[in-house]
């Protein structure tokens, strides 16, 4: 049976009736379609003086009685186009635009008798006028290529009236926001979304997409992260992530912007509440915003790209495509947690969280020549995690299943700084340098009541585990770089990087635990201790980077790199006494710091003809890390010399690369005192550990077909890595394990991700779209249990796919679809294999049939053949509300909400790693009706249309 025939049967036709407007206004759009006869321009672009073909210039089509957009296209390589979609017997005007060159104006009609025109070859003429002067802007086109930056027109892509910049991003042909806001153009990750050119909020695109208004934004820019670029210390373009830039219309610059918003409701877990704001004053040289929240309802503050830049950790590199893990929890949120430190959002085993926050954002640019920025942020968290967790660890028929019945409540508050310049003394040069502090504190009180059962020998053991905990990090980072361009000849280049980083890392975990141990000898366990962590942390480097042009196409690279490192873990153990915590217990507390000094010089030839460009390369590494534990009398000493490969090849927009590396073992693994943090679960480390050896090749394709409007991405990577470190597992006879790493050959991990995307675009009033992916992964890696070796083959399989109908913004259908599959084997035949799959099918629908009102919902059926229980396997997420429009433009918004209206949603995991299936069943927010009034203050100035432009039926 269908989806839609289990609705109509098994809902008493409620569902079938909600439905039931939707199917009938698609019709009316597939009936008003294919009302006139359709047919197409087409034609071919070349210069005028040079007779060469004009690649990627914008053909667009308006009606012109009142020059509303019907479609558009850019040109193919051979500067042939053709528009599709074109109705008979209408005036139209066809407009060409390219950067460098004038506008070219045709006026056409199409007639029942011929519907196919071609225009033969159009000429074009070189000019220096810029296109914006010549365009007058109801014949601004959706979007134009220049140089190396795509724009399109905000104007040309309708949206509500309440929409925000994430809402019109959706719109943009190539581009894909998920439920966590993440942003992607043609698979390649956006790193930064700018303003007006400047940094807004740090650098989590996030910041920007879900706080400003869609209708203040004359253009959207997105190019690729040059930045990043120079970080990467090579040109290769395919390598890096997107900068989208925000420009707005010329009336925002000359007042205040923002909204402000209120919401209150009650569910069957309490009551719901959202509130903020977010003020903005942006002049010629001077942006300030203010931002303000509070909420219960799982929604993080700050993301995580901007912790990881503003909070001086790392830019996230990483390129995720999802995964199957058998969870039914897809879209209960996301949290930010960082060194331990819980910035916001409900945790990925579930929960319950407030979050609250301020914010401050300054940017300042006197002149084109320098630009300064400053940010503040204050965040606070409170999460309530009730959590039942069962892991079943199989060896042969033998099973011992761990039960535990989880409490947490965790309050977290975050203070972070940035402040940074940029710099262009000239057109050579470009200097930045930035300084950030972030100031955290986290406290955990937990409760868990643990059981654990041998289905042959019964009960093992049974207890209580209270832990107190309380987490602190002091960050401290800065960064300088330079980048010089030859004035004499082109393509020299030298750049030179240096960054700081300090962190002050503190951990106090007060365990009472009382277990009773009932197999094989009964006895009582009482554990009342204090551990305390405290991990002082430098880190410094500095590195330089040379190019030189030998010919037109061979270029000679180097470059040198120096890293220090200071890091320190001093762990006191202490048992408590008649009153305190002030037994010392030596053999829980150790000593550990480490000095590192890590040399690297790397050279490689730089060949490029027409689109190929090979660069093979060598790399000396030198490294020594002394390692002093208080458990040793001699230190351990770590001191290598490899000369490493490297090659990549680049033919237009794909590229294929290769290194080597060599891995050292994080510092934690190598602490030998046991952590019995939690009694059930001991880790305990390994001075003899090695360095891991891997080889890695990575693939990444990104193009576009201008004529189809069609995008394809995809990337892949292969490596492999001996001595890599990898679990030993010991399960004594009364359930309670001990984890300790060791070194193992034969770690292997192969992953692609592929997708495609089409917009189209038939007549003006209807808009269709389409994507599908899929994310593979396989890994392979040797584990241990109870001594006995076993390989562990994983493999994670997921396929998607979306449609978008669009018809004139009155109606608008997404439906999706997405399987996922997982395969768990192991070498070792006791060890029982594995497989799950889950499968989404789902619908997302808008309706404006009447002015002032827009309904939207969103229905999903999950199905995880991993869980028994058909109330965890199978499940309906049901989401609708409706919004009332108010005032002038539309600049009022009252939103009424209900969440989970069939009451269905349930939090759940399943897990399988090795020889284990964890099973995890959390709370969560489940169903509640909410309100939120919502008011968007507007400059005066910024008189742009509202809402799509669309009228009452």
């Amino acid at each position: 049976m269908t989806l839609s025939g289990w609705l109509l049967i098994n809902n008493t036709g409620a569902l079938s009736r909600y439905f039931l407007p939707f199917a009938i206004a698609l019709a009316l759009a597939f009936s008003a379609s294919n009302t006139y006869a359709q047919g197409s321009v087409k034609g071919k672009l070349v210069d005028v003086n040079t007779q060469k073909p004009l690649y990627m210039a914008t053909v667009t089509v308006f009606k012109a009685t009142d020059t509303s957009m019907v479609t558009y296209r850019l040109s193919a390589e051979d500067g042939s186009f053709r528009l599709p979609g074109i109705s008979s017997d209408i005036p139209y005007r066809l407009i060409v635009s390219f950067s460098g060159y004038a506008v070219h104006r045709k006026e056409f009609q199409l007639s029942a008798d011929s519907l196919d025109q071609d225009l033969g070859t159009v000429s074009m003429e070189p000019s220096a006028t810029q296109l914006d002067e010549v365009l007058v802007i109801a014949e601004r086109p959706p979007m134009s290529i220049r140089k190396d930056t795509v724009e399109f027109n905000a104007n040309a892509f309708k949206t509500l009236p309440n929409a925000l910049v994430e809402d019109l991003l959706k719109k943009l042909p190539g581009v894909q926001v998920d439920k966590q806001g993440n942003i992607m153009v043609n698979g390649k990750r956006v790193n930064r979304i700018l303003v007006d050119g400047k940094n807004f909020f740090g650098s989590d695109p996030k910041m920007a997409s879900r706080n400003l208004p869609s209708n203040v934004i004359d253009k959207i820019q997105v190019t690729d992260d040059k930045d990043e670029l120079l970080e990467r210390g090579d040109d290769n373009l395919n390598n890096v992530g997107k900068v989208i830039n925000l420009t707005f219309k010329k009336g925002v610059k000359k007042g205040l912007f923002g909204k402000a918003y209120a919401g209150g409701g009650s569910g069957i877990n309490g009551d719901r509440f959202e509130g903020g704001a977010i003020a903005n004053i942006f002049r010629d040289t001077l942006q300030v915003s203010l931002l303000g929240y509070t909420n219960n309802l799982n929604r993080p503050g700050f993301g995580w790209a901007d912790l990881m830049q503003t909070g001086g950790l790392q830019r996230n590199r990483d390129v995720s495509g999802g995964g199957n893990n058998s969870s039914n929890n897809s879209n209960f949120g996301s949290n930010i947690s960082i060194n331990g430190i819980n910035f916001g959002g409900m945790s990925r085993m579930g929960g319950v969280t407030t979050s609250s926050g301020l914010g401050f954002n300054l940017n300042h640019s006197p002149n084109n020549k320098k630009s300064f920025f400053a940010q503040y942020y204050l965040g606070h968290v409170k999460t309530d995690l009730e959590t039942n967790n069962s892991t079943k660890i199989f060896k042969g028929d033998t099973v011992v299943t761990n039960a535990s019945l989880y409490n947490a409540a965790v309050k977290g508050i975050t203070h972070t700084l940035g402040v940074g310049l940029n710099l262009k003394p000239d057109t050579l040069t470009t200097i930045t340098a930035t300084a950030n502090y972030i100031l955290a504190d986290e406290r955990t009180n937990s409760t868990n009541n643990q059981s654990g059962i041998n289905n042959f020998r019964g009960n093992l053991n049974e207890g209580a585990v209270n832990i107190n905990g309380e987490t602190g990090n002091d960050i401290f980072r800065e960064n300088f770089s330079l980048t010089r361009l030859s004035k004499k000849k082109t393509g020299r280049r030298i750049s030179f990087a240096q960054g700081l980083t300090w962190n002050n890392r503190s951990v106090d975990n007060y365990t009472d635990a009382r277990i009773n141990y009932i197999y094989p000898n009964p006895f009582d366990s009482l554990t009342n201790q204090l551990r305390q962590e405290r991990v002082p942390t430098w880190f410094a480097f500095a590195g330089i980077n040379y190019r030189e042009p030998l010919s037109k196409k061979l270029f000679l690279r180097a470059g040198a790199r120096y890293e220090y490192e200071n890091l320190k873990n001093d762990i006191l153990t202490f048992d408590k006494g008649n009153t305190a915590y002030d037994q010392r217990n030596d053999d829980l507390s150790s000593g550990f710091s480490r000095s590192g000094n890590r040399y690297a010089l790397s050279t490689g030839l730089e060949f490029k003809h027409k689109d190929l460009a090979i660069t093979p390369g060598v790399r000396y590494q030198y490294q020594q890390f002394d390692n002093q534990l208080s458990v040793l009398s001699t230190p351990v000493i770590q001191k290598l010399n490899n000369i490493l490969p490297q090659l990549e090849i680049t033919y237009k927009k794909l590229t294929v690369n290769y290194t080597r590396e060599i891995v050292l073992p994080d510092y934690y693994y190598m602490i030998p005192v046991r952590n019995n943090t939690n009694p059930y679960l001991v880790n305990l480390g390994n001075t003899n550990l090695l360095p891991a050896v891997m080889d890695r090749v990575y693939v990444n394709l990104n193009t576009f077909n201008p004529k189809n409007n069609l995008n394809v991405w995809s990337w892949a990577e292969a490596w492999v890595a001996d001595d890599d470190v990898v679990q030993s597992i010991t399960l004594d006879e009364s359930g309670i394990q001990t984890i300790m790493p060791v070194n193992a050959d034969g770690s292997k991990r192969i992953a692609a991700n592929f997708g495609l995307n089409q917009d189209i675009k038939y007549k003006n009033s209807f808009t269709f779209s389409w994507n599908v992916g899929t994310w593979t992964e396989y890994r392979q890696n040797l584990f241990f249990y109870n001594n006995e070796p076993s390989t562990q083959k994983r493999l994670i399989s997921n396929i998607w796919s979306n449609l978008g109908f669009n018809w004139n913004d009155k109606l608008e259908l997404s439906p999706a679809y997405s399987f996922s599959y997982l395969n768990v084997r192991n070498s070792n035949p006791l060890f029982t294999p594995q497989s799950s799959f889950d499968q989404t099918i789902g619908i997302e629908a808008v309706m404006r049939y009447i002015k002032h009102v827009i309904f939207d919902t969103e229905l999903r059926y999950l199905n995880n053949n991993a869980f028994a229980n058909p109330e965890y396997r199978k499940m309906f997420m049901w989401n609708a509300g409706v919004n009332f429009t108010f005032f002038k433009d539309e600049r009022a918004v009252l939103r009424i909400f209900a969440n989970d209206l069939l009451n269905q949603t349930r939090n759940t995991d399943i897990i399988p790693n090795q020889n284990t299936i964890r099973t995890t069943y959390s709370n969560i927010i489940g169903q509640y009706f909410m309100a939120t009034f919502t008011y968007n203050l507007r400059p005066s100035g910024a008189k742009g249309k509202v809402g799509g432009g669309w009228s009452l039926w």
